[in-house]
Parts: structure tokens; sequence; C-alpha cells
């Protein structure tokens, strides 16, 4: 059976995550709202599906797979890295990998607000001194936290391993790749 991904058409966020490790697994799936309004898809096909579903996701991405509906990014990778050989076999393996994944969560989140540090209900523009203060600190203070983290485990603090999980490529593996493109994009 075929992977429904339900994730905003055109904003490479929490989803673009998702779409990778899919893509990585060589997974047979339907990015719904990439398709054309006229076949199903679009903004307004996402907008509708979510209320539909049961149990209701609080908000994109949404992997909907036979009858399960999976919310939430790191949720989603936790189920498609056991079924695609982007997590290790046994459980503390794929514990480790999900805790890399919040982490990377954490540190997007972090990001994310560096544009929207007094609300995200506002827009930029209505919090731009805010904006520049928060964005500030997380430049000096947060971003060497966090890639220093990732820096030691990839350096296998004296074991040996190419990737966050060993010398299997994991679903964490590419999400740091994905949160790195990011913040070489919004903080050059």
């Amino acid at each position: 059976m075929t992977y429904e991904l339900h994730y905003w058409p055109n904003i490479p966020g929490r989803g673009e995550f998702v779409r990778l490790a899919l893509e990585a697994a060589g997974a047979d799936y339907v990015d719904v709202a990439r398709k054309p309004a006229s076949e199903g898809g679009g903004a307004r096909a996402l907008a509708q599906i979510l209320d539909e579903l049961a149990p209701p996701p609080f908000a994109p991405p949404v992997l909907v797979f036979e009858r399960r509906v999976i919310a939430q990014t790191a949720n989603i990778l936790l189920f498609l890295g056991g079924r695609h050989d982007l997590a290790p076999r046994e459980e503390s393996g794929r514990l480790w990998v999900n805790q890399l994944q919040l982490t990377i969560a954490d540190l997007v989140d972090e990001a994310h607000d560096t544009h929207h540090p007094i609300s995200s209900g506002l827009y930029y523009e209505d919090q731009k001194e805010a904006a520049k203060a928060r964005a500030s600190h997380f430049i000096a203070e947060r971003i060497p936290k966090y890639l220093g983290y990732f820096e030691r485990i990839l350096e296998g603090e004296g074991e040996s391993g190419a990737g966050l999980a060993g010398e299997q490529l994991c679903y964490a593996d590419l999400s740091l790749f994905q949160c790195l493109r990011g913040l070489e994009y919004a903080f050059p």
C-alpha cells in the first residue's frame, strides 16, 4: 500500500524531514497537497483531510498508511525508520535515533522562534527588533551548542561510525542534513 503524506504544498518545513526519509527509503508515497486540485490535491485537500482524519491530528505533517494516522514529525520518522531500515533494529538504537530527532526538533523550533520571538501569530515585520535580539543570541550561543553536540556524536567519541547512529544511514542523519541547509539559508 502507498503512504499518503499530508503537508503544505509550498512550505519546506517539518514535512521536508518526512519527504527526505520517504525518498531515502525508496518508499511508494503520494504527496497529497502537491497533487493538482483536479486530482484531489492542493492546500484545500490538506485542510479537508485534517478535518476528516480520526484520530484527529493537531497539524501537518500527517502520514496515512493503511488505517494508521500518524502525526508529528518525530513520530512519523520513528514509524518509517523501523519499517525502512532508517533506524537500528534494536530498541536502544531506535530510541537513540528518536532522541536525536527530538533534539533536532528543538533546534528547528529555536531557529523558527528567531523570526517569531514574540508570537507565531504575528508577522516577522511586527517583531523585527525582538527578532534581531533573539537571532543574535541564537547565532552566538545556541547554534554552537547544538552543532557542537552533533559534531561530538559524529566524531564518535572514540567509536567508529559515519553517521549519528554509526555506519547505517538513519532518519536523524537526513534530518540533520536538512536542518543544516536551513541554517545556512536563514543565517548565511
